[in-house]
């Protein structure tokens, strides 16, 4: 059975992923993703505005 954690379901949006970052006393800090809970990060290269048909999201390149 492929269990799902209620995390693995969540999505944000732009601006709850800024209030989060502004928590950070230092803003300094490199900005990782990881998909696979931890065992490996990548660093963000880049952020970018994606499009799917009429729909527009905001892609992390990693």
């Amino acid at each position: 059975m492929n269990e799902v954690t209620e995390w693995e379901e969540r999505q944000k949006s732009i601006g709850q992923v800024i209030e989060e970052l502004k928590t950070f006393s230092d803003q300094e800090l490199v900005v990782v993703v990881t998909a696979d809970g931890g065992e490996t990060f990548k660093t963000v290269k880049l952020i970018s505005k994606g499009f799917d048909g009429d729909k527009v999201y905001c892609a992390l390149h990693i």
